[in-house]
């Protein structure tokens, strides 16, 4: 795959993620890597007055990061704060996006009633910065054909 955009992408730095131009209808970037509560430090977080978009990046396929990255945005997501999670996956020949989504699945029931998650999306990098490292937007219609719904 020499020259394509997931070798370009597999050599992204974590710093590197939060730089780039994440987009959602009516949301904008307030955090990239801050601590947006206490102990709470996600990659990048949108803002609009409907709520956020928590982004995490995970180069690795631990399914206990994703598992972590869940229960970490439902604890903020609680009261009247609202709002989605995407994790970006970088994909393994035995772990896709798919796969996580559907681990994560029964680890998501269990915790909507203390929650106001609204939905959970994983995404493979490479459908998330197809073209250039250009991320697609967030919940339009590519990212909610390239993304699996939790």
């Amino acid at each position: 795959m020499e020259g394509s955009s997931r070798k370009d992408y597999g050599v992204m730095l974590d710093r590197t993620f939060k730089e780039l131009e994440h987009n959602a209808e009516g949301f904008k970037i307030t955090l990239t890597g801050g601590e947006l509560s206490k102990g709470y430090k996600p990659d990048v977080v949108l803002m609009s007055q409907d709520g956020y978009i928590i982004l995490e990046s995970e180069h690795s396929t631990s399914r206990k990061l994703c598992i972590g990255a869940l229960i970490k945005a439902a604890k903020l997501l609680t009261g009247d704060r609202k709002g989605y999670l995407v994790i970006v996956l970088r994909e393994a020949e035995n772990t896709t996006a798919k796969q996580i989504a559907k681990h994560l699945a029964e680890y998501l029931n269990w915790i909507r009633p203390l929650s106001n998650v609204i939905d959970v999306y994983v995404i493979s990098d490479e459908n998330y910065c197809a073209e250039n490292n250009v991320p697609i937007k967030l919940l339009g219609n590519q990212f909610l054909k390239a993304s699996y719904k939790v």
